[in-house]
Parts: C-alpha cells; structure tokens; sequence
C-alpha cells in the first residue's frame, strides 16, 4: 500500500507553489484518490472540473471526507493560501493573477476549455512554479494549457490512462509530449513532495547557504574525494544541489544527513553519484551552424598558417563520448583533402569520465547517434557494424584520448584550436577565470577557441576577438606574458608547463614551511652546498632553494629535475637518486663535466632522501649542488667521481629494469582491460536486447491508442 509522505524537509519553504487539478468525466473518483494519500501542508490546490452549469457542485462537501486540508468554494478574488483547497464554482470560468482565483460568468462558453484557461493563466503568472495535473475526461482540455505550463518549466503529471474512466483528455496531453510523468492517481502526491522538495532546495541553496548547508555539501564532496581522484568543490552549488537531491531521492530518503550516511557506507552510490557530476551529454556536430563557421572559417585559416612540416593540434576538453572530436576530426580531413594538402593532425581530447573515454576510443556508435549525419560522410568516415557504426581509423588514429584533469594537470600547449563547450557552466567563476587563463596560456597566438552557446571568456576579453557572438567563437590575439602565465600556475598542483623560473619562484611561494625547516636544518648541515632543490618520488620539484636557477636549461619545460638539467647532469643525478633510494643511502658525486653557454662547468651533486618512518615526507629526496672547486670533508654514504660512459651505461641498464617492470604492469593491466572489454560488450548486447525489447512494446502501445482513439470517436459520435 502506498503511505502518505510529508513535507517535514521543506516546510514553511514550499508555499508559492500552486497545484492545479483538470477532471471531467470520471475524474471525481481520481481526485477523491489522490487526495487520500495528500500530505496536509505546505502547497495549495485548485480543483477545475468540467461541472454543469444546472446544478449545484457537491465537489467542497464530497471531497471534505477525503482530505484534512481546508477546502474552499472560490469566490471572486480569493486569495490563494498554502494548505489550502480551492474548489471552481459551477457555470464559472476561473483564472489566477496576482496570487488570487478570479471568476467570470461563462456566458455559453463551452466547459471544455476551463482547464486550458486556467492553466495558461497559472503559467503567466506563477512561471516555473506551476504545476499542473490532468485525470480522468473526455475532449482534449487541458492540453493547451499544459503547453503553456512547460513553456517556463512548470511540471505536468498526467494521470495513467489505464487508471481512467475515459481516457481521452489524458492521452491528448501524452501525444502532445508536453508532460513530465504518467502516474497513477494514488502515486501522483508523492512525486509532488519529490519534485516541492527538489525545487525548494535548490532554490534555498542558490539563495542562501547556510554554514550547516555548506558543511553537509562540502562532506558530499569530500566523500567522493576520498574514493576517487575527483573533485566537484568549486563547482556550482545549485549543479551540486541538483545532483544530490536527485539521488536523495532515487534512494528514497528524507535528507542530506540521510544520504552522507548510505554513501559512508556504499561504495557503489558514490560511484553513481559521482557518474551524475559528471554529464557526457554530447552528440556529433552538435550545434550545427556552430560547427559550419568552424568548417569554413577556423580550420581553413589554421591550416593556412601551416607548412607541410608542422603539426596541428587541437584540444577538445570535457570530450565525454568523442563525438565532438571525431566531428572536428572529420571537419579537416575534409578541408585537408578539399586543398590537397597533407599535414600532421593531433587531437587530444581529454575527460575525467573514464567510462566515457572507453567508449570514445572505441569509436562505435549507435544508429541512432549518426541519425543525423549525412550519407557522404557517413559512407567516408563510418563503416557499419552490427547495429552502429564505427568511426574509420584514418580518423580515429587524428585523435589522442587521454584522462585528464584541466584544473590540476598540466595542460597541453602549442595548442591551435581548443573546444571547450558546456564545461564551464558547471563550475563557480572563480575556477572558471582559472580554467580560461590556462586555455588562453597553451593556446597560440592567432589559435581559436570555442565554448558553448552560454558560455563566455569573461575578463579575457581584451585577449580574444570575438568571432561569432552567437556561437561563441573566439580568436586568441595576445601572447602570454609572464603575469599571466604566472596566474594560470596558481590553481595546478605543482605539474604545469611554465619557464624553469617560475616554477622556482610559485613553488618557493606555495611550499609548506615545514619542509622548508627540513631543508634549512639540512642545508645547514651541508655546508658547502648553497644551492639545491627537494623532490618527491617521482623527481617532481617540491621546493628549490638557494641559486637553483643556474643548473637549469633555459627552454619550456615541466617541474620534473630530470627534464631542467643539462643532459649529463641530469643522466648522474637520476643514476645518483636511484642508488641512493634502493640502499637508503647519501650518495655524493664528483666531476661533472659539461657545457652550458659555450663554458666549461664542473659540478658536484649530493642526494639525500629521507625515508624515516616518522617522517611526514617520507618519499622526499633533497638534491644539493656545489661548484667542482668547493671542498667539503668526506661525508658519510657513497662517493665516487662522475665518467659519462659508465653513467651512461648504468642509466641505460636501469631504464631497461624499470621497462621490464613496466612491461610486466602492463601485462597485467591489458589483462584486466581485455575482462572489463568483454563485460562491458555483454552490457552493451543486453542494452541493445532491451532497447530492441522496448520499440516493440512502444508500437504496441501506438497501436492500442489508435485503437482507443477510434473507439472513442465512435462513442462520440
């Protein structure tokens, strides 16, 4: 049995919401039904029937033993009251404005179009918190109005046709598409309160959030974090809201409180709540006027810039399934083969879904998602398989899908097209001005830049020329300058593409001071050596200390030492970190030759790593150099004098274990993917079944309303 629900979450919150209920023939049962299972609060009800105008309506009385709620015959200008009923008089017409029921005498106007005047006059004037109801009756009231009721974003539930004495006033609103749900009468309450509640949160967590409010989404958050490597804090609260409460509800539960409990203890929901976050809504040329300025406008003068020997790159972000980059791939080899010009194309398209980018770099689509694709490229590009398509490999091998995260990863650069749409809706505005410095700071100069339909480049505005308004189209026509390649670095953890220098001097602003207490007691105790850098596991720079800077080789790089150093410098200290990390011990390093500006230099280096238990860096590694001509006393640990060859020889032997090694993961690794392939092809064979399933049951059901259509005219006539 179904069990009455209240509005405990959202009371006192939900009252401008109006529910208004369209019956005629038959619907005095449906209406006595669902306001048997109604909660007694929080929302208010119009009742507009199909009544003769020769009798007195019984409606307010009959429907008394039914509900606890007040109910009220309307007379004119009755203002409307949460918790409340109101019951439209016999031989009336009945509209709202103002938050208050109007009534004209209806002067032989026939009553089948009550419903559809009332409800447009609810959506003019309570917009997107109408909500309308259409049960039991004959004719087609109602479906008009509940038109105007989707127009601003009101809700539509239509009562299930099976459940009704006639059918005919609910299936004219089904074919018409304009609703939200098909419902039995005793079912229909509780997707109000479902829909009340989701609606009210959101609006209360747009409107105001409260510090209680802040802490229950930021431990959402954090639960996610903890589980995987995404991070949903600065996207936008109502985005966030509207995710949560969505599964809230799927789950069946009453609160927030409710559902930070079920995901401390269900893995899986977090998974499925982190899967909702992420939204890989995406189609193949999307928007297709946006994409015919790209055709014959961008990728035209890009490709113009071009010699045979460069290589154009573009980068798609946020790529969900691929099919916007496999459209942008089909838009040059189109242009590349329209001029005859050959040219190297690289296209990274990057996403934090990896569901997503599985199956984008399949490349296999559905029927249904090439629907709309024309038969040249269709045949040019696509070859069938099964039921779906799979995308060419003379496409398929122009792009590069990668896992990737474009707010704490380092981006791609040298790029001369980038594609950024509907992304940027979803995050605050302060991660969005990040996001589009580092765009504008790996995108070349005279490189395009497209976003969605609602989206913009905000302050960057003197740095990109808008290109088409409409579509959002931008041209890049500013360098990046140290400023702002500096802001672009603020929001990457320590792994940005940026000059040596500024990677010394962000990481010597953002480092913890206690590993600067590390480095200053252990520089102290290595007299001698004024310069160094402390690295984590992976070589990584975490904080650079005295002259670093003049090791350094002065071109483009990442923060790995390994990458910054002088190729003989870097082959002594990479063999000089390994020993040191496999026998836990300081290594010391004399001799090394090299130039750098057309001068002979001789170095020594000293590695360091700290591996005490206690230690709360335990994986760190402190590197110091000093000039050949500095001497220091024999220090504990291993030295020995620098020879290039046998450095050489041994990095060469070591790169050769570390293969090995690698070979051996991904061994194990290309086992695990073929499993995961086979189950997710048996997942996708029971998908196609059921769709197949599905479409039969659908023309069934065409078939049944045809039916009931002529039977209904008959009985008309």
């Amino acid at each position: 049995m179904v069990q009455k629900i209240t509005f405990d979450t959202v009371k006192g919150q939900s009252d401008e919401f109006i529910i208004a209920i369209g019956a005629s023939a038959g619907g005095m049962e449906a209406i006595h039904t669902l306001f048997d299972y109604t909660p007694t609060d929080a929302v208010a009800y119009v009742i507009i029937q199909h009544l003769s105008p020769d009798h007195k309506s019984m409606m307010a009385e009959l429907l008394a033993k039914h509900s606890k709620l007040k109910i009220f015959g309307v007379t004119d200008g009755m203002t409307i009251m949460p918790n409340c009923v109101y019951v439209m008089p016999e031989a009336k017409i009945m509209t709202i404005s103002g938050g208050k029921l109007w009534l004209k005498d209806r002067k032989g106007l026939t009553p089948n179009s009550t419903i559809d005047i009332f409800f447009n006059s609810l959506a003019e004037d309570q917009g997107n918190k109408s909500i309308a109801i259409v049960l039991s009756g004959n004719g087609s009231d109602g479906m008009k109005g509940v038109a105007a009721i989707k127009r601003v974003g009101g809700m539509v539930i239509v009562q299930e046709p099976d459940s009704t004495d006639y059918d005919s006033m609910p299936n004219h609103v089904i074919e018409s598409g304009n609703y939200d749900y098909i419902l039995t009468p005793e079912l229909i309450p509780k997707q109000i309160i479902q829909y009340v509640m989701r609606r009210t949160l959101i609006s209360k967590f747009s409107d105001h959030i409260t510090d209680t409010d802040e802490a229950a989404l930021m431990e959402v958050i954090n639960i996610i974090k903890a589980h995987s490597p995404l991070d949903f804090s600065e996207y936008k609260r109502p985005t966030v809201v509207r995710r949560i409460i969505r599964r809230v509800q799927a789950n069946n539960l009453n609160t927030i409180t409710e559902y930070i409990d079920l995901l401390k203890s269900n893995p899986v929901e977090i998974d499925t709540l982190s899967k909702d976050f992420l939204i890989s809504v995406t189609e193949f040329f999307r928007d297709q006027k946006a994409f015919e300025i790209v055709r014959s406008k961008v990728i035209p003068e890009i490709i113009a810039g071009k010699l045979l020997t460069d290589t154009l790159k573009v980068w798609v972000i946020g790529c969900a399934t691929g099919e916007e980059a496999y459209s942008i791939a089909i838009l040059i080899k189109e242009h590349l083969h329209e001029i005859k010009k050959e040219i190297e194309v690289k296209i990274f398209a990057s996403d934090i879904d990896k569901d997503a980018l599985l199956k984008a770099s399949k490349g296999i689509y559905h029927e249904s998602k090439i629907a709309g694709m024309s038969k040249k490229r269709l045949d040019a590009f696509f070859v069938r398989e099964g039921n779906g398509y799979r995308v060419r490999e003379n496409i398929r091998s122009m792009i590069i899908f990668a896992d990737h995260d474009i707010i704490h990863q380092p981006p791609y650069g040298k790029i001369d097209f980038i594609s950024c749409r509907n992304m940027l809706i979803y995050f605050n505005p302060v991660l969005q001005k990040k996001i589009f410095s580092t765009i504008h700071f790996c995108l070349n100069v005279g490189g395009y830049l497209l976003l969605g339909p609602g989206e913009g480049v905000g302050d960057l505005k003197d740095v990109f020329q808008e290109i088409d308004k409409k579509w959002k189209i931008y041209k890049n026509i500013q360098g990046t300058d140290i400023g702002l390649s500096s802001y672009a670095l603020q929001h990457v953890e320590m792994k940005q593409y940026t000059y040596p220098s500024l990677i010394l001097k962000q990481l010597k602003v953002n480092t913890p001071d206690t590993i600067s207490e590390i480095i200053f007691r252990s520089n102290m105790e290595e007299s001698g050596f004024a310069a160094g850098v402390c690295l984590d596991e992976h070589n990584n720079i975490i904080k650079p200390f005295g002259n670093f800077e003049q090791y350094l080789v002065a071109k483009i790089l990442n923060n790995n030492i390994l990458e910054l150093l002088p190729s003989e410098l870097s082959i002594a200290v990479k063999n000089s970190i390994n020993t040191a990390v496999k026998k836990n011990i300081n290594v010391t390093v004399t001799g090394i030759k090299y130039m750098q500006q057309n001068t002979l230099r001789s170095l020594k280096i000293l590695v360091k790593p700290f591996l005490h238990e206690q230690h709360p860096f335990q994986n760190t590694i402190l590197l110091y150099f000093a000039e050949e001509e500095i001497t220091h006393t024999d220090r504990p640990g291993f030295t020995e004098v620098f020879d290039i060859d046998a450095y050489k020889n041994k990095y060469v032997l070591d790169m050769e274990e570390e293969l090995a090694a690698t070979r051996k993961k991904l061994e194990a690794a290309n086992l695990s993917l073929e499993e995961f392939n086979a189950n997710i092809q048996s997942y996708n064979e029971e998908l196609l079944s059921g769709n197949e399933e599905m479409q039969s049951s659908n023309e069934e059901l065409q078939s049944i309303n045809q039916e009931l259509d002529t039977v209904n005219s008959e009985y008309q006539l």
